[in-house]
């Protein structure tokens, strides 16, 4: 299974484990031609510890320099997880 997070992450999973996957784009030569490659970054063995640690890890690698950057990359963090994991159901017909 996949989880699309947004165009830079995404969550996938094995039979073992949740892993943190970083887009690395789309190469234009080479045997993988055309064929977007992801970064497998971070290993768990629960969806909610993988979705904490895709959220601890942007945290640690943003770039804020104050608190009060700090806690928007918080909120902007929380709020896109919580988008992109919201189930959404349509229903079809009459």
């Amino acid at each position: 299974m996949i989880l699309p997070i947004d165009e830079k992450w995404r969550i996938k999973t094995d039979a073992y484990q949740w892993i943190i996957q970083q887009y690395k784009g789309i190469p234009k030569t080479g045997k993988f031609k055309d064929i977007p490659q992801w970064e497998s970054l971070r290993y768990y063995t629960t969806l909610a510890n993988a979705v904490y640690g895709l959220a601890e890890y942007e945290l640690m690698t943003s770039d804020c320099t104050t608190l009060a950057e700090d806690l928007d990359s918080v909120r902007d963090v929380t709020e896109r997880l919580s988008r992109a994991l919201t189930p959404h159901i349509e229903i079809l017909g009459e």
